[in-house]
């Protein structure tokens, strides 16, 4: 039987907003649950020829306007009990997405991803089990794996935007086509000083294939047999590879061992294992189930790290990845109190193109009431399409410095669609905080200055309880500097 390389490297706790829950491992070995019959589509390989015997399938097309266009193989293989569907030109047949991640600096961000090749025929081929049932063209037999070679993956026509990747469902044909110089358009695009080897010593890359498999369908072509978000399947469909770039025209793989894909592991959970200082948890989501009916799961990756700058400041660092999350992430909020100073406060999400509908307008943000607070334009039915959110398959970063030390705490994760659970959830992470000798207004420490602390001051009057300019007794001065104060978080 294949051997499933990966188990995530990180797992954690979420929070949401009516009570704690434990993110479980999310079925990242393939195969369908006990006494279930399931198909269950996992990236098997990527940018590897030969399922995965060595060489390196990533092909370069060349550049224009400033841009690079790229693909990458992938090879699916169905680890479930029943056949998957593959029907090429319609809505019942997988689309494949591509990705590249870089470190660098203590950053790990998504530099690249590509628009989605609409699948069509499964080879139904042996190389990911003990056996296999080769079945014909419109599905994925049981066992069986299936390769789209970089230059199938370059002839790319499916737009991330009007797929739902929790369920898997989407309406053919597509309503949108990309555009473009057709060096680069839909591929994988990438800018060559993000790549080059002269501008990025030290850094490492990964590449990522991740397949969106639909539910069945029946003799008239409607969905009408459950698909991987009903088996709880569908969070193991992202792999990918390390890669190097020798030049900024040529990539190649780099080997692991037993093989060179990390199956079912995304590239953001490897940012843990590059860098001591980083998080990375999973979250997941509660989500419509097919058909809108029900509920299923979407999967999100949140990390964080806070390191020492060496001047009296701390640079933290936080990434958001959607896996699969039809909801998308619309705000992203991390308590700071007003006592600390922020400096290069930055928002970095992935650039779409090729005329894809989402927008790449910036997040606004804002340092207020103890919270700072990134957010895009709130859903509604006009920007369903377009709205600048966290989309599935993508990552975005959020960064600043602050002058204040990290403390454990917990940011909050806005989920952008409506949906049946909560709409925000909690994540623990790193947090700067004032020491509490900064706030000495606080007399209740429950980090505000407020009411409460201007009635235990006159509670105090005339005693140390109600001193607050550390003379000793509280008195006048000690009132008038806990007015000047009032309202300030600590």
């Amino acid at each position: 039987m294949f051997d499933a390389l990966a188990m995530r490297s990180t797992f954690g706790i979420a929070l949401t907003a009516f009570g704690l829950s434990t993110i479980a491992q999310a079925g990242v070995d393939g195969g369908c649950p006990p006494d279930t019959d399931c198909y269950d589509v996992t990236t098997v390989f990527v940018g590897e020829n030969g399922y995965g015997g060595g060489g390196s399938d990533i092909e370069y097309y060349g550049t224009n306007s400033g841009l690079s266009g790229w693909a990458v193989g992938t090879t699916a293989c169905n680890l479930g009990t029943i056949e998957a569907p593959w029907y090429g030109g319609t809505k019942a047949a997988p689309v494949i997405g591509q990705n590249v991640y870089r470190y660098k600096n203590g950053r790990f961000e998504q530099i690249g991803l590509s628009w989605l090749k609409h699948s069509f025929c499964a080879v139904s081929e042996p190389g990911c089990a003990d056996s296999y049932q080769s079945t014909g063209c419109d599905t994925l037999g049981i066992g069986c794996a299936d390769t789209y070679w970089a230059d199938l993956n370059a002839n790319i026509d499916a737009p991330r935007s009007e797929i739902n990747a929790t369920t898997g469902e989407y309406d053919y044909p597509f309503t949108n086509s990309p555009s473009g110089p057709s060096t680069i358009r839909a591929r994988i695009q990438l800018l060559p000083d993000d790549i080059d080897p002269s501008e990025n010593p030290g850094a490492q890359f990964w590449i990522e294939g991740q397949y969106v498999v639909t539910p069945r369908v029946d003799g008239s072509g409607e969905y009408a047999e459950p698909g991987e978000s009903v088996w709880g399947v569908h969070h193991n469909n992202a792999s990918s590879r390390a890669v190097r770039f020798t030049s900024t025209s040529n990539c190649v793989g780099i080997s692991n061992s037993p093989g060179a894909t990390d199956h079912t592991l995304p590239a953001v959970m490897r940012w843990a294992d590059v860098d001591p200082s980083a998080t990375v948890v999973e979250v997941l989501t509660d989500e419509y189930g097919e058909g809108g009916e029900g509920t299923a799961q979407g999967l999100l990756h949140v990390g964080h790290s806070a390191t020492d700058n060496g001047n009296g400041t701390h640079h933290y660092e936080f990434l958001v990845h959607n896996q699969v999350s039809h909801r998308s992430v619309g705000s992203f909020s991390v308590p700071v109190p007003d006592c600390v100073t922020l400096t290069n406060v930055e928002a970095r999400l992935p650039i779409y193109h090729s005329g894809e509908t989402i927008d790449n307008a910036p997040w606004q943000w804002e340092h207020s009431g103890g919270v700072l607070t990134f957010w895009t334009d709130a859903h509604t039915p006009e920007n369903n399409m377009t709205g600048a959110a966290i989309r599935w398959g993508t990552s975005a970063n959020f960064r600043f410095d602050a002058d204040a030390e990290p403390t454990a705490d917990h940011l909050t994760v806005g989920l952008w669609r409506s949906g049946p659970g909560a709409a925000t959830i909690l994540v623990e992470t790193l947090v700067p905080d004032c020491e509490q000798a900064d706030c000495p207004e606080d007399l209740t420490g429950d980090g505000i200055v407020n009411v409460d602390d201007l009635l235990m001051a006159i509670a105090g009057f005339g005693t140390p309880g109600g001193d607050v300019n550390g003379d000793g007794i509280g008195d006048v001065d000690d009132l008038l500097a806990l007015i000047a104060a009032f309202g300030i978080s600590c």
